[in-house]
């Protein structure tokens, strides 16, 4: 589905700039005159968040932008604010590209880089709070990806506790794990009282992920974890109000699916790039 911005830009305001190669000034210039062309749509603001190179295509960058508008429809108005991706080469802007091999939008390849607030007590699950590299990972614990890569964190961060410092972020699937929900709120009251065992355990143990009982879902867990937890021990304010938290930062951040990891702050769309800190002998291994 096409973008708000891209849909109020006129088609002809993607095209070039006059220019060797853009700056954030000339993006937003090149933005607020798109959207000024458009007589519906007073433009309140418009400001580049961050700018990033583009995975395996070093002449591209990626503009993350945000805009403020006020959009007349008949006879009313309406304050809208959205975020964008708008792609520059040299005097050249794209709304997106796409892989002709995959057919894949590269657009879903950008997510937004972390501050240090989420390195915070919270979030925090292994290894030392002062170890040299940061490491905070977005997941589900019944996606399947996910279930391959964490438990290759948690492994390697409490092999390196000095080396790395890894925090916990919740994005359950619902629409595709709906399991997912109930197992991430287990997962806060886990991880509150100090039961970091069983989280690494759900990650090691089948479950359904279709059911969407939530007792049913910790009626399993609690037998295969050999622990007690109830639906109202998961569904305390604090618990749910974590788990909307993570899954809001996720939307901020524009994460579109799971796992999510980040290195000092960087998106790391391998999910490896943390292995370049190791020492080299297990470099040589995990290439194997």
């Amino acid at each position: 589905m096409m973008s708000l911005m891209l849909r109020l830009l006129s088609v002809s305001m993607i095209a070039a700039l006059s220019l060797s190669a853009a700056t954030e000034k000339d993006i937003v210039r090149f933005v607020k005159k798109g959207l000024s062309s458009n007589p519906n749509l007073k433009v309140l603001e418009v400001k580049v968040l961050e700018k990033q190179p583009v995975y395996k295509l070093p002449d591209w960058d990626a503009f993350i932008v945000q805009f403020k508008l006020t959009v007349k429809e008949g006879n009313r108005e309406k304050n809208v604010t959205d975020t964008d991706i708008l792609f520059a080469k040299d005097r050249f802007v794209a709304p997106d590209l796409l892989d002709v091999k995959t057919n894949r939008s590269i657009k879903n390849r950008i997510v937004r880089s972390l501050d240090s607030s989420f390195y915070d007590d919270a979030h925090f699950l292994l290894g030392h709070k002062n170890a040299k590299h940061k490491l905070v990972v977005f997941s589900d614990p019944l996606c399947p990806f996910c279930r391959e890569v964490v438990p290759k964190l948690f492994e390697t961060v409490k092999k390196h506790p000095d080396l790395f410092a890894l925090y916990y972020y919740h994005l359950p699937i619902q629409s595709l794990h709906p399991a997912s929900v109930p197992l991430a709120k287990a997962i806060i009251y886990l991880k509150e009282h100090g039961n970091k065992e069983a989280i690494e355990k759900i990650y090691k143990t089948e479950f359904n992920y279709e059911e969407k009982d939530e007792k049913k879902v910790l009626d399993e867990l609690n037998k295969k974890l050999g622990i007690r937890l109830s639906v109202a021990q998961i569904n305390q304010p604090q618990i749910v109000a974590e788990l909307h938290s993570d899954m809001q930062k996720a939307r901020e951040l524009m994460i579109k699916g799971t796992p999510t990891l980040f290195v000092d702050g960087k998106y790391d769309i391998t999910r490896s790039m943390y292995k370049k800190y190791l020492p080299k002998s297990e470099q040589k291994k995990s290439k194997k």
